[in-house]
């Protein structure tokens, strides 16, 4: 591809704090230089069984990771240091998960926009113990989504998640890919998960110890990545975006206000396309978005903070 245009992710304007008015945080607007390449979770690979059942494996663990460069953060994810790997499966499927705590402490694991038994379903009542392993299992009977999955323990999840205990789990079916959206991971098929975080001058995640509204940062990352960028290869993009805060709202548009199409939710596929130039979502949401791409362009999609409203988010549910 000899021309290929810089589609930017970053989280731009002050971080004026939705839900928490008297907040004085500046963000990181005006310091972005798109300096770094968008990290892409993995995609998860199963083990099939001899039934045909696939299994994943997770691990909740501890580790370091550099959100801010050159300041190393300890943070907990899945099967590494921070975040997740991406879980993908079809409609029909047989899934099974293994999830291993390696805490210090307590947590659970929802599956966040699944349709399944309840007690499959990871709840504060379902918790695992440091050096234990809850194995849920369920057949995957749903439309096509973009689901996640998160801890959800009593009084915690809002912490547990802004310490990085988050990962997508994709949900195809026949009907969607019949349709010729772009589908390859990580290429024309693009996860962008937003969160924010408060760091200290050397990197430590802070944390309020009784928030109001939920944890608040003054640093937008996406993925993981502080001031990121994503290199377009393909005429047409397809963007699935998690708002990963605990309390923050987002407008996500791009910097030239070029129309879009929306074509999912939380709940799946919308009936039909709807053109847009900004969406906006809440704690724990998504939209999944159709972009065309002129390749002899640079162009920005920003995800600046809302301020036209408040909510609690995921704080202790």
């Amino acid at each position: 591809m000899k021309r290929r245009d810089l589609l930017m992710f970053a989280g731009l304007a002050a971080l004026a704090g939705c839900g928490n008015p008297g907040s004085d945080s500046k963000g990181n607007s005006g310091t972005l230089a798109f300096a770094n390449r968008l990290r892409v979770p993995p995609l998860l690979e199963p083990a099939v069984a001899a039934d045909g059942t696939k299994q994943f494996s997770l691990t909740m663990q501890a580790g370091q990771v550099e959100l801010l460069p050159g300041k190393p953060t300890t943070t907990w994810g899945f099967n590494g240091a921070f975040l997740g790997p991406t879980i993908r499966a079809t409609r029909g499927d047989r899934v099974a998960m293994r999830v291993h705590n390696q805490l210090g402490e307590p947590s659970t694991v929802h599956w966040h926009g699944m349709r399944l038994p309840a007690v499959m379903d990871g709840g504060p009542h379902q918790m695992i113990r440091p050096g234990a392993t809850w194995s849920p299992h369920w057949t995957i009977d749903q439309p096509a989504a973009t689901a996640w999955y998160h801890p959800h323990p009593h009084g915690n999840t809002a912490k547990h998640v802004y310490r990085g205990l988050a990962g997508l789990l994709l949900v195809d079916d026949p009907e969607t890919a019949a349709l010729g959206l772009p589908s390859t991971y990580g290429v024309d098929d693009v996860p962008l998960i937003l969160q924010d975080k408060t760091l200290d001058a050397n990197g430590v995640l802070q944390e309020d110890a009784n928030p109001v509204w939920g944890l608040m940062g003054d640093q937008i990352l996406v993925n993981g990545v502080y001031d990121p960028y994503f290199e377009v290869t393909t005429t047409l993009v397809r963007l699935r975006i998690l708002n990963g805060s605990n309390a923050r709202m987002y407008n996500v548009e791009f910097a030239d206000r070029r129309r879009f199409h929306v074509i999912g939710s939380d709940a799946g596929l919308l009936a039909a396309p709807v053109a847009v130039d900004r969406v906006q979502l809440s704690p724990g949401s998504g939209w999944r978005s159709w972009s065309s791409s002129n390749r002899a362009t640079r162009s920005c999609c920003a995800a600046s903070p809302a301020t036209t409203a408040s909510t609690k988010g995921i704080t202790s549910c």
